[in-house]
């Protein structure tokens, strides 16, 4: 049931809240870009087996799980904009049976091609709903916000742990059975029906930013940095540790499995830590973390110190979403459009990691990878700390 809630007190205000079941429906909209953009990964070999008379099928499987993400990049700023027109319930309910639908048609064909135009149409629905909810979490009151944010991306790491190991177990079946878990999004639809259809942001930033974008142009640039960070762990990792004489399969994954654990630890309390030193300070603890841990990965030459930094470069992207998303909601003059742009700088750069980290290793060795990336890390946290202050001062 829909209810009025002050911004901080509970008072008694005009803003319309979702309830429960409407919170619960916002809530998952990040299992969307999991299920759309990376859970067919386990699944993607089978689906390159079953075509193999196909040319370049091996190719045409990879972009299976690369063509909806580079679309999702493309959509997500143009999704905001009709969140702005239409509202974020209506962009949200059509998004999640787009998603349904688009997603689980590949089960049903039989030409690779075809296959990766559905992925491209997918992309587009997952931007749409993972924008649209992550909009709606914009107008809830400030206190709850960054809560909200954080049990979104909790969400969001559960969703990880228990996807892949299902794709996986499914796919031994059938290459076809892995995209039938599209239509979970279908189970949405009915808990998005009870949100408001018309609701007002119940705090408005006193001076607003980002009113063309959404979003400043500093934000973008942190959230494009970091986009190509979180590739380091999942794809340059397993390659990396072969350098240091990890070969075996089973201990390449140990990094993956703590940093899971780290994303888990630090999405658990981001509102906490929120509530505590603010958006602008996490910031700078982002990126400390970042740079901090992959530094320290790029110096380890033992599996158990690069798993340590690695446990720390985790923790500090798990917390950037959170915070990047509660930063633009309270600041924003539009919300829906900063968010948008947002998850856009973060997934349209990844696609030049591989290039980039190929390059890097091959002029000066794989481990200056973790150098510069570290060093980019903090000489951002420096010039925050600059701007913050240069604000402040103003």
């Amino acid at each position: 049931m829909e209810k009025p809630l002050s911004q901080a007190t509970g008072q008694v205000s005009d803003a319309v809240v979702p309830g429960a079941v409407g919170l619960w429906s916002l809530l998952v909209c990040s299992l969307f870009p999991m299920f759309g953009l990376f859970a067919m990964g386990p699944a993607l070999p089978k689906v390159a087996e079953t075509f193999a008379a196909d040319p370049n099928a091996e190719i045409m499987a990879q972009l299976i799980g690369g063509a909806s993400g580079f679309a999702f990049a493309l959509a997500s700023p143009i999704v905001g904009g009709l969140i702005g027109r239409w509202g974020y319930k209506s962009v949200y309910l059509v998004s999640l049976v787009g998603v349904a639908i688009v997603g689980t048609l590949p089960a049903l064909l039989g030409s690779l091609p075809l296959i990766v135009m559905t992925r491209v149409v997918l992309g587009v629905f997952v931007a749409g709903g993972m924008t649209a909810g992550l909009a709606g979490i914009s107008t809830l009151p400030a206190a709850v916000r960054p809560r909200m944010y954080g049990r979104n991306a909790v969400v969001a790491s559960v969703g990880a742990m228990v996807t892949f190991p299902v794709v996986g177990a499914l796919a031994t079946y059938d290459w076809r059975w892995p995209f039938v878990i599209h239509l979970l999004a279908l189970a949405v639809v009915p808990m998005a029906m009870t949100l408001p259809s018309s609701p007002r942001p119940v705090e408005q930033a006193a001076e607003p930013h980002g009113r063309g974008l959404g979003v400043s142009l500093t934000m973008l640039a942190m959230a494009g940095f970091i986009g190509l960070v979180m590739y380091v762990g999942p794809v340059f990792t397993p390659f990396y540790l072969r350098t240091i004489d990890v070969t075996d399969p089973r201990l390449a994954a140990l990094p993956m499995s703590a940093m899971s654990l780290a994303s888990l630890l630090m999405t658990s309390n981001f509102g906490r830590l929120h509530a505590r030193f603010g958006a602008r300070t996490l910031f700078v603890a982002i990126l400390l973390l970042i740079g901090g841990g992959l530094l320290g990965a790029g110096l380890a030459r033992t599996l158990p110190a690069f798993i340590a930094g690695m446990f720390i470069v985790s923790c500090g992207i798990a917390l950037f979403s959170p915070n990047i998303n509660s930063h633009i909601a309270a600041t924003s003059a539009n919300p829906a459009r900063g968010i948008g742009w947002a998850m856009s700088a973060m997934f349209a750069v990844q696609v030049i990691f591989p290039f980039l980290a190929r390059a890097i290793s091959q002029a000066v060795g794989p481990t200056v990878v973790f150098y510069l990336f570290a060093g980019g890390a903090l000489v951002a946290a420096g010039i925050v700390v600059t701007l913050s202050a240069r604000r402040n001062r103003a």
